[in-house]
């Protein structure tokens, strides 16, 4: 552990820390994404479900 300044092994420690926290947030909003996708087509099943029921 000689060879590592002490300063680079901060750089890289934060580096890592900031990449992760970017990591997270991108994963969550593609998370969200996808739910309010799948919400947003099953209400459109629902609606065509009712409106089958609703002729017959």
């Amino acid at each position: 552990m000689g060879d590592v300044s002490e300063r680079s092994l901060y750089l890289a420690i934060t580096l890592a820390f900031a990449s992760g926290v970017l990591v997270g947030w991108q994963a969550n909003r593609q998370r969200r994404r996808f739910l309010d996708w799948k919400r947003k087509r099953l209400h459109d099943k629902l609606i065509e479900t009712q409106k089958k029921l609703d002729l017959s």
